[in-house]
């Protein structure tokens, strides 16, 4: 379903009542207008989704809503919050989280976070900023639940381009992986049902995190690199005096390759599932019980059980994806086909939200302002999701408490509606 000026001048009423419980932990009355215009912004169809050609379309003042993204002293993640506790619910059974990063090219050397580092959306190292994002899948799409800024090693011995930056003085260093781990600490922490968390071998190779993860009883099942090292029988760890680590004893581990090629025809399940448009898809899962290398702990001797799960489409040279699993429950043929086949579902977030509703056209350089624009982003993305759900037979998603009794928030909308018919 595209998203389009037809689709906006039908559901734009509905916002009022959307945005109401998400816009009142900002505080005073022009902050909370400044919301409602900015997401206003964000999802009226056509050109640049930067401050000033917004503010044009919307007729309001062009510094006023500046302010608003760049300086105003609200927190992004209040509203992260409330977009969890509001919004998460009428979307049913959430089958797993899912974490990414993307980047953001940029021009210049004084943007919050900017480095010349991978940059995912151009496929190679550029001038960007990078933040990492925590969704929630329900099976048909990625709900954006939580982010931060990726913050280079560069830029923490740099105290004046921190100040210039306006980056607090208690943000440290965090890795990728690092971040992933608070952001679903967080969610965790505010009473979130932890589900498999999903993401690529930037995080599946980092042990800390799997480690986190199990201490916070969150299940994963995370994509590793055919040359990560596992045992299928547990090794006898011994540590001798003069060594750090413990030494395993028995059988040399291998590469995961390795495990799932020497796996026999009767480990394999075969799954078949009609893909886009009908096309007849199939692959086949394997699981094995592993002891990965990478997570045994050189302090403790300490070396949990997890599973190793292939997918390999049967006339495939190599394999879809190998993943490292620690699971709340015995794998099944089904459950693992999906978390799969899931974890892409962040890119059509990613996709459609830089494409529709700039969430990549940002042009400010502040730490406070990228945050707030991220969050915001999110809440637009999140309220087209809310239209294409209403619009399928017996699914009627509801945020908010009836019709909105904010004054801020009315005259937003009333302000909009004249110009739409102007804007198609």
């Amino acid at each position: 379903m595209e998203w389009n000026h037809a689709i906006w001048q039908r559901s734009v009423e509905m916002l009022g009542e959307f945005m109401e419980p998400l816009a009142q932990g900002m505080g005073r009355r022009e902050r909370r207008e400044g919301a409602v215009s900015y997401i206003q912004g964000l999802l009226m169809p056509g050109g640049r989704k930067s401050v000033e050609p917004m503010a044009e379309r919307l007729g309001v003042d062009k510094q006023k809503l500046q302010q608003f993204v760049s300086d105003s002293p609200w927190e992004a993640e209040a509203l992260w919050e409330a977009l969890r506790s509001e919004v998460m619910p009428v979307f049913g059974r959430v089958d797993s989280w899912i974490v990414d990063e993307t980047g953001w090219i940029k021009q210049g050397n004084k943007s919050a976070g900017v480095a010349h580092q991978y940059c995912g959306s151009a496929g190679k190292k550029a001038n960007c900023q990078v933040s990492v994002h925590l969704a929630a899948s329900n099976g048909e799409a990625a709900v954006p639940i939580a982010a931060r800024l990726f913050l280079p090693e560069a830029w923490i011995a740099d105290p004046e381009r921190r100040r210039r930056a306006g980056i607090p003085q208690e943000v440290a260093f965090r890795s990728k992986p690092e971040i992933a781990l608070d952001l679903v600490a967080r969610v965790i922490g505010e009473g979130l049902e932890p589900v498999p968390l999903l993401g690529d071998c930037l995080y599946g190779h980092s042990g800390p995190l799997r480690k986190g993860l199990r201490e916070l009883g969150c299940p994963y099942m995370l994509q590793v690199e055919s040359t990560l090292k596992a045992w299928t029988q547990r090794p006898d760890l011994r540590k001798a005096r003069t060594r750090r680590v413990p030494k395993a004893q028995g059988p040399q581990a291998s590469s995961v390759l390795e495990i799932a090629s020497s796996l026999p025809a009767s480990q394999w399940q075969h799954c078949r599932w009609s893909g886009s448009a009908g096309r007849a898809c199939s692959t086949r899962l394997a699981w094995i019980k592993v002891w990965m290398v990478s997570d045994l702990q050189e302090d403790s001797g300490e070396l949990p059980e997890t599973w190793l799960v292939i997918d390999w489409p049967e006339q495939s040279p190599d394999p879809y994806h190998i993943y490292t699993a620690w699971l709340d429950g015995p794998p099944e043929r089904i459950g693992l086909l999906r978390l799969s086949r899931q974890r892409f579902q962040i890119e059509q977030y990613f996709q459609r939200d830089k494409d529709d509703l700039g969430l990549d056209h940002f042009e400010g350089r502040s730490w406070r302002g990228f945050h707030h624009h991220v969050a915001l982003a999110a809440a637009a993305y999140i309220f087209i999701l809310l239209v294409f759900f209403r619009a399928k037979k017996n699914f009627f998603p509801h945020v908010g408490r009836g019709a909105p009794k904010d004054p801020a928030i009315i005259n937003s909308i009333h302000r909009l509606l004249p110009i739409l018919p102007n804007q198609i």
